[in-house]
């Protein structure tokens, strides 16, 4: 029985196994005169990340066997731009390069790694990131930062070959150092971008913080830094970073957004909905803005504000988030005994979104309440049928 048990593990082992795939590429970098042990290593684990990348993205290619799934990866692209360089965007984020080895002679820098997927698991998480749009331009913004830095870097190197003043040569190897240092800073935001999936946030903290070491205008590092704090509740650290992000970038209004999410957990509304308001002025089509000032509303119990608010919200964004400004539109209702307005938003919210558990939850209690309010006014009647009902109802509460 043991022996057939072990067989069974076994197999089951297997399937598990079977499921991943690995890629290994290596690399060799030439390095130039101007190049260090660093700078050198740093080229040679961008080449090699690169040739992995390509190489998951064309496999990934092979594996969508619903067209219609690949055509979405395609859609809203930028000109000139491919499924192909879509989903490097997005993989560089969601997978980790793993060295395997890596030796350094003071000419040469020469690099083995590897990537390892479950193809499926990969499916799931694409799915999820293109669901999300400001994830999936966030993510191919890394990589356009790290195209313009390695093509910088090429320019800078052929330019000092040919350069001979010694300022002129001190400057260019300034700026190659900078782009290196933005090339490794993307590399960090990327390792950051995957371990946030793996709510690994220990190590989110520290890669997002080594990015920002590299280069300390990365704004969106600091959002995504600020955005892991807020994840594990500690809000004063991460309305620090937010107020960075808007040092750097003021027409930011995701970083408004965000700090205005802290001082509302903090129940500081005041602040939250001066946070909230600015986010509407720099964008004024920001839906979720008026969704996050309508409950800073509504928790306040300013419900005519709040309705405006969840109104606007519906208004701008109807279909992917309007489940949300329904439910809350309900629960402003209920709270105010409109049980019959509380029960279309409730219905509506559903209709948008069906898996919306709570509105389901609430539209119970809509009816519920709505069919108490009737017994009661039958009763107040001389209606013996509703106080007889009333009499029940209390006695199951």
């Amino acid at each position: 029985m043991k022996k057939v048990i072990f067989i069974l593990l076994f197999l089951s082992s297997m399937s598990v196994f079977a499921q991943t795939k690995t890629f290994i590429r290596e690399y060799t970098y030439q390095a130039s005169d101007y190049d260090s042990k660093v700078t050198a290593r740093v080229n040679a684990l961008e080449e090699v990340k690169r040739l992995l990348l390509e190489e998951v993205a064309v496999f990934m290619q092979s594996e969508f066997e619903d067209s219609r799934w690949e055509k979405r990866i395609g859609d809203e692209i930028q000109s000139g731009e491919s499924t192909e360089k879509r989903i490097i965007s997005i993989t560089a984020g969601i997978t980790q390069t793993e060295i395997i080895e890596e030796k350094w002679n003071g000419v040469e820098y020469w690099l083995k790694a590897k990537i390892t997927i479950d193809p499926d698991e990969m499916k799931k998480q694409l799915d999820l990131i293109l669901q999300d749009k400001e994830k999936t331009e966030e993510l191919e913004k890394a990589r356009q930062m790290a195209d313009n830095a390695r093509q910088e870097i090429q320019r800078l190197k052929e330019e000092l070959k040919s350069v001979k003043n010694k300022k002129e040569k001190d400057a260019l190897q300034k700026a190659y150092k900078k782009n290196i240092d933005q090339l490794d800073a993307t590399d960090w935001f990327n390792k950051a971008k995957d371990a946030d999936i793996q709510k690994e946030y220990n190590k989110v903290e520290s890669f997002y913080l080594r990015a920002i070491e590299l280069n300390p205008t990365y704004s969106d590092a600091y959002l995504n830094l600020g955005l892991a704090y807020f994840k594990q509740d500690r809000y004063q650290e991460a309305i620090t970073s937010f107020y960075k992000v808007i040092e750097l970038n003021p027409d930011d209004s995701d970083a408004y957004l965000d700090l205005g999410d802290c001082y509302r957990m903090q129940e500081n509304y005041t602040d939250a909905i001066v946070c909230f308001n600015k986010a509407i002025e720099v964008n004024p089509d920001e839906s979720n803005a008026y969704f996050y000032l309508g409950v800073a509303y509504y928790e306040q119990k300013d419900y005519t504000d709040a309705i405006v608010c969840f109104n606007k919200g519906i208004e701008l964004n109807p279909d992917d988030s309007g489940a949300y400004f329904y439910f809350y539109l309900g629960l402003v209702y209920y709270d105010q005994k409109d049980y019959t307005d509380a029960i279309v938003c409730f219905n509506k919210a559903i209709e948008v979104n069906p898996d919306e558990s709570n509105a389901y939850f609430y539209l119970g209690l809509a009816y519920r309440m709505q069919a108490i309010k009737y017994y009661q006014k039958s009763a107040r009647l001389g209606d013996i049928d509703a106080q007889n009902e009333l009499r029940k109802i209390g006695k199951e509460w």
